[in-house]
This record gives structure tokens, sequence and C-alpha cells, in this order.
């Protein structure tokens, strides 16, 4: 009997087939990686100071020693990033060592006074910024989501809850039980005007798990609690994101989108 051999190979309609199916394959790959940098800048700057936050915090649990972050946001139209640097306050007077260089803007410019030896710097845990995309919200959260009331703070006990310490101005954009969270500057804890001054600022975790919000001196906030509120250039203010804080060591994020 004679026998047939076929050819090898793939048909015409085959090799049609398969490139369409790598090229819808690489359609979508691409579609998810131009998404994937804004999907960053939305989520990017209070999900990641959180981040750095709850690090910080860890650390002075785990060492018994009061670790600071400190914040440099710039202005609100700059292209300069916002800048970090999480150190340990070995000596405990990181705060003075903040009042007496007022123009301070990086580790530099901090070098700690007594009791520490000639020479010594604070100990660096972490230092890092955000996307340049990423700025603070220059009226805080209460620019993003107007003065209307969050629906579950009209209560009247609402903003009594005792998760803070101190001072508690009422706010009422928060959902509960943050209702009483200040919310009304881009960081309620820090100083400058983000126009002609830096926005500057700084949290104190203590071995307790006590939370000090001060200013770009040192200088406590009277308010037990405090936000610092996020927004990508050129986002709408839909999207924008909050950083809670309370001096109970409380942190929490909060975005308009709820």
């Amino acid at each position: 009997m004679k026998r047939t051999h076929r050819q090898a190979g793939f048909s015409l309609i085959e090799v049609m087939t398969a490139v369409g199916i790598v090229g819808i394959l690489a359609a979508l790959s691409y579609a998810a990686l131009e998404l994937l940098p804004q999907r960053t800048r939305l989520t990017g700057g209070a999900l990641e100071f959180a981040a750095v936050l709850s690090s910080a915090r860890s650390h002075s649990y785990g060492r018994n020693e009061r670790v600071a972050v400190l914040v440099d946001a710039d202005g609100y139209a700059s292209d300069r990033p916002i800048n970090y640097w999480v150190v340990v306050d070995r000596w405990g007077n990181l705060a003075q060592t903040m009042q007496s260089n007022p123009n301070w803007r990086d580790l530099t410019a901090l070098a700690p006074g007594a009791p520490a030896p000639p020479g010594a710097e604070y100990p660096l845990l972490d230092a890092g910024h955000f996307n340049a995309s990423i700025r603070l919200l220059e009226n805080g959260f209460k620019a993003a989501v107007g003065s209307v009331a969050h629906p579950g703070c009209t209560l009247g006990h609402i903003n009594k809850v005792g998760l803070a310490e101190g001072s508690t101005p009422g706010s009422n954009t928060f959902p509960p039980p943050f209702c009483f969270v200040p919310n009304d500057q881009a960081c309620t804890f820090c100083s400058g005007n983000g126009s002609t001054t830096p926005v500057r600022g700084v949290v104190f975790f203590e071995p307790d798990g006590r939370v000090v919000l001060a200013n770009s001196d040192g200088v406590p906030s009277p308010a037990g609690s405090g936000s610092i509120t996020f927004l990508p250039s050129g986002a709408g203010l839909e999207a924008a994101q909050s950083v809670i804080l309370l001096n109970t060591g409380i942190v929490r994020t909060v975005s308009v989108e709820r």
C-alpha cells in the first residue's frame, strides 16, 4: 500500500490565529501597564505615608526609643517631591534642635546638641520621597468634600468618642469614629503656608505607644489628633486621600470615594 505523509508545519489560518491572539494579549498588557502608574499615583501618597508611620511606630516599640518621622512637603505647586526621614531621637532633643534651626530642610541642618557627643547625628532608620506627582491638598480633606458632614457624624455624641487625649476640635467630614479630627489644612499639625514657606512637621512615636504631632519647630499641636491630605497632581478632588493620626497611636487612611 502506498503511504502518504503530511508535511510538518502550520497552516496559514493557524499562524494568523496565533498572531491575532498574541496581538490581543499585547494590547491588554500595554493597557495594564499604562494604568499601573496612574493607580500608583492615586494611592501611593496616603498608603505609603501610613506604612512609613507604622514602621516608625514598630521601631519605637521594638527599640524602646523615641522615633520621629520628619516631613518636608515644600509648596503646593512645586515639582519638588515630598520628602521624609525616620530617625531615632536618641537624646530626646530633636524638638529643641528643630527649634534652633527653623529653616531646616533635611537632616544636614539638624545636628544634635548636648547631651549628644560632638559630631553625633540622629540615627537614620529610613528616608525617601513620594512620586513627584503626589502633592498635598492645600486646604485639607475639607476642601475635597466641602462642609458637608459625613452621614455618620450627625449624632450628638459622635465627637465625644475617647480615641484621643486632649483638645479634639470637630470636623465632621471624616467617617466615624474620627469625626473630631481636624481637616481644614493640608497638614493640620505642620508649619508653613505652602506658598512662601514650605509645609513641614514631625510625628514623634514614644516607646509607650503615645504619639506627639508637632510643627517644624518641634512645638506639639494642642489638638489630640491631626491629618495630612494628599492629591495626585492633575487629579480631581475625588482622588484625595488623607492620613488620620491620633496621639493615642491610631493611624488610619480615608479617601473621598468612601
